[in-house]
């Protein structure tokens, strides 16, 4: 058995999914399995990997069921006590298991451990998820106060979580077509809200990369992390410092979604949903209602703008 399995769901990444499948091969710390899913592929990304022969790798191919139902197999016949997870079109650099490892012998009260990432555009400029001024590892107690960052803390391709706490939580939901992973990682943080953390930034997050959820989805409705989130700011156990940082996250996630149902000529249910939407930030709330009457080449040229730059 080994330590660590590695999932990859894989869905039409056939540009990406060898250089991401090399970083996990070509990690510094071997103790693996690879699990790659894929998910019903109909540009032939299975076969830019299928001559690799690797004693730890494993191919499951299946209909098309979407990431969730993917990952969840993947979970399913892993046999190591943590599952590491990484999209198809992102990167590991060669320590991030050696970095994981490192974090799973100093803090075994978590679930959770992640690693800090880089954020590439197409532009060839590079953001970062964490400040480089903070400790070099740790544990945080809570998962809900890293809601307020800028980047999400925990992030898929740069998460590794014990297999028996994602069954705990009970898996990824299918059907989800966004934010599933915010989801499940929400409801392992309900269980257990420590975080061990490294600022290393061992991963790379291929923000241009084709055929990605933010281009493939239209309207970015997380219904399932939104649902999470609003039970966790009526938690009489958490503090105000964390319902502060998970309203704000679902603001976010809300102005997300009402101006991607704006940009998909749904300007008219935009507007209802600004009206059931409670919330502090009355400015965001007001322009997503001008938004609303805006034409949507403006709204569109405003879109693109915003990928550019987070």
């Amino acid at each position: 058995m080994r330590k660590y399995t590695v999932v990859i769901p894989l869905y039409n990444k056939k540009n990406y999914i060898r250089k991401a499948l090399d970083s996990v091969l070509n990690q510094t710390f071997s103790d693996i399995e690879v699990v790659v899913i894929d998910d019903g592929s109909t540009d032939d990304s299975l076969s830019e990997i299928k001559d690799i022969v690797d004693a730890r790798l494993r191919f499951i191919k299946q209909k098309n069921a979407g990431v969730s139902v993917a990952r969840n197999v993947g979970i399913k016949a892993a046999n190591g006590k943590y599952i590491s997870f990484l999209d198809a079109d992102d990167y590991w650099h060669s320590d991030y298991l050696e970095t994981i490892d490192r974090l799973t012998i100093e803090y075994p009260e978590s679930d959770i451990y992640v690693t800090a990432y880089r954020i590439l555009f197409a532009s060839k400029r590079i953001n970062f998820s964490s400040n480089i001024n903070e400790p070099l590892d740790g544990c945080l107690s809570s998962y809900w106060k890293t809601l307020k960052n800028r980047y999400d803390f925990v992030w898929t391709s740069a998460t590794t979580i014990k297999k028996q706490a994602l069954i705990d939580a009970g898996f990824f939901s299918p059907g989800e077509l966004v934010g599933q992973d915010l989801d499940l990682i929400a409801r392992v943080a309900q269980n257990n809200p420590r975080v061990a953390y490294s600022t290393k930034r061992c991963v790379d997050y291929n923000r241009s990369a084709e055929n990605n959820a933010r281009i493939r989805v239209k309207v970015a409705y997380p219904k399932a992390y939104l649902s999470v989130l609003s039970c966790e700011m009526k938690n009489p156990q958490r503090t105000k410092e964390e319902v502060e940082a998970i309203a704000l996250k679902y603001d976010k996630k809300m102005i997300a979604y009402i101006f991607t149902l704006i940009l998909a000529g749904k300007s008219s249910k935009a507007r209802d949903k600004i009206k059931e939407w409670v919330s502090k930030h009355h400015w965001y709330r007001f322009m997503l209602w001008l938004a609303s009457y805006v034409p949507n080449s403006i709204n569109n040229w405003i879109y693109r703008i915003r990928l550019k730059i987070f």
